[in-house]
């Protein structure tokens, strides 16, 4: 029943109003009572004044406590009071209503003011020390009482006026609480609303960052795993659409070749020329897949790496001499230069290998005949970095991350290359916990940059 954030909220601001209710009934009670003990004695103080005066005099006169009590019966009755003397002991001597007649009182609590029980009900009184200087009468205290006003009184009185201010304020407090609740929960019915949505495929769907801060920031991190989801969604399908070319024209070319030779139109010498092209294009093809394949591993973390100390100097000496003659056809030279301190790092060492194989291969290609690429390794950080550059033409603008996407080729690339090294590249330096980034120097020529930790 109270399942939803809306009804524990209302709840919550209801139990907070009960209890707020509560806790101003017993204050106000208290109050009540503080207010009642004072008016009282200020009261009593002006009633026993004349009395107590009264008494004093009598007393001093030598008179009998008994028949002081007596003749001021009729003027304390009259005020609502009564009139009693007591021992120093607080033996009741003198009552002048003879019920508490050698009985004793309690002391006093306030000063010269006290209160005491005679038939179920509560008295207050207010008490003077008396001294008599001759002798023969002991010391004695006179005493005023008064009935308490009983607090239920009080409270019965008051009683319809607090009922009314409960009931006034509880309502008051229902209606606020409603419109609070319906305020903080409005933004969380839009997100459900916006998330249905998205989830029927509206991808462009957002949330209105509004609300509370902590409702806001859902929706704000709604929002940003949207606009991810759209992101990825539209890189799937510029993939699909990319891979889809990519296949298409190396498919066409065996699908072609492959009828000339069935149908017949492809005779004698003809054949081999058709046959090395389909051989061509399926080793393309098999490139091409065995590639995407290594990316999506890599990239999901299912590919099992090896964990070996390798010396990143080896790895790039291996690759230079994998390189060298491809270099030397295309008029391209190698300057290697390493850091004495270069670190070793942990990893793959064949997936690391063909990291920096494809990093030189692309700087081979992408150098002008009589240029050179330099390779610098150096320690940085607690990180191997590996730095190669080419003198080619750099980078089109804006190409700094498309060039890691799989099927990217800048304008000068072998048109027959699958477009996945640099792809294939990143997904080892990730795997592996660093990184790899490229820019355009200022001498000319694009700079990939390795980040690797250290062992």
């Amino acid at each position: 029943m109270f399942q939803s954030v809306g009804s524990r909220l209302f709840l919550s601001y209801l139990a907070v109003v009960v209890v707020g209710l509560l806790a101003a009934s017993i204050t106000i009670s208290s109050l009540l009572v503080r207010y009642e003990n004072e008016v009282l004695q200020l009261r009593l103080a002006e009633l026993s004044a004349p009395l107590l005066t009264a008494m004093t005099a009598a007393l001093r006169a030598n008179q009998q406590p008994s028949a002081v009590v007596e003749a001021l019966t009729e003027q304390a009755k009259s005020a609502n009071a009564r009139l009693l003397i007591i021992t120093s002991a607080r033996r009741v001597l003198v009552d002048s209503d003879n019920t508490l007649t050698n009985q004793t009182l309690d002391r006093p609590t306030n000063g010269n003011f006290g209160s005491f029980t005679d038939k179920n009900d509560q008295w207050v009184f207010q008490q003077q020390v008396f001294r008599q200087t001759a002798t023969g009468l002991t010391p004695a205290v006179i005493v005023v009482a008064r009935p308490r006003a009983a607090f239920a009184d009080a409270l019965r009185i008051l009683f319809p006026s607090l009922v009314v201010a409960g009931v006034v304020a509880a309502g008051f407090a229902l209606v606020v609480a409603g419109l609070l609740s319906r305020t903080i929960t409005r933004p969380l019915r839009e997100l459900v609303g916006i998330a249905r949505r998205f989830a029927k495929g509206e991808y462009r769907a957002r949330v209105p960052v509004a609300g509370p801060s902590e409702v806001a920031e859902l929706g704000g991190a709604f929002n940003d795993m949207a606009g991810e989801i759209e992101r990825a969604r539209g890189s799937e399908q510029s993939f699909l659409a990319d891979i889809s070319h990519e296949l298409r024209t190396p498919l066409t070319s065996i699908q072609g070749f492959a009828q000339a030779i069935a149908e017949g139109e492809a005779t004698g010498a003809a054949i081999t020329p058709a046959a090395k092209i389909i051989q061509r294009e399926s080793r393309r093809l098999m490139r091409m897949v065995e590639g995407l394949l290594q990316v999506a591993r890599l990239q999901s973390g299912t590919h099992e790496l090896a964990s070996e100390r390798i010396e990143p100097g080896t790895l790039l000496a291996t690759a230079r001499a994998a390189l060298e003659p491809q270099a030397n056809e295309a008029g391209v030279h190698f300057a290697f230069a390493e850091s004495p301190d270069l670190p070793a790092v942990r990893g793959d060492p064949d997936r690391l290998a063909q990291l920096f194989l494809n990093l030189l291969d692309n700087a081979v290609k992408h150098s002008p005949k009589g240029g050179t690429v330099a390779v610098n390794a150096m320690r940085d950080d607690g990180h191997a970095v590996v730095r190669v550059r080419d003198q080619g033409s750099g980078l089109p603008q804006g190409a700094e991350k498309r060039l890691f996407r799989r099927f990217y080729r800048g304008e000068n690339a072998q048109r027959d290359g699958a477009g996945l090294g640099l792809a294939i590249a990143q997904a080892i330096a990730e795997a592996h916990g660093g990184s790899i980034t490229a820019k355009n120097v200022d001498a000319g020529g694009a700079e990939f940059t390795v980040r690797l930790p250290s062992a």
